[in-house]
């Protein structure tokens, strides 16, 4: 009995370490954020996988490589708490702000415009 645990063991882990190897577990293709004004969805894959956008640069608290630790949420709440900026200036300052310097160095670039990102459901 002890040796069939130990043998399911063994087998559960080497099956968890090859998911692990194949990004079973990588990040999600398309993130959805609920905020009152409408849903947004965004495009986690493209950023960081076609357009090669360091992980760092929204993931701030982060350091060069890291691929995992905590998610703006974590810190940013609805309401500014002491010199942490809320959950929506955080997002505006990073997803809006990096779209405009894209369009300020006439690169190709993501919505701007409130209605752009924000998607009210359908009553």
């Amino acid at each position: 009995m002890k040796k069939s645990l130990i043998s399911v063991g063994i087998l559960a882990g080497f099956l968890f370490s090859i998911l692990m190897a194949s990004g079973v577990f990588a990040a999600k293709d398309v993130i959805e954020f609920n905020p009152s004004y409408g849903t947004v969805k965004f495009a986690h894959k493209k950023h960081s996988e076609t357009l090669k956008i360091d992980c760092v640069k929204c993931h701030h608290t982060w350091k060069k490589g890291e691929t995992s630790g905590k998610l703006c949420k974590d810190c940013h709440k609805a309401k500014a708490e002491g010199k942490t900026i809320s959950a929506k200036d955080a997002y505006h300052k990073d997803c809006k702000g990096c779209h405009d310097e894209a369009k300020k160095a006439k690169k190709a670039a993501g919505p701007t415009g409130c209605t752009q990102c924000h998607v009210k459901a359908k009553k």
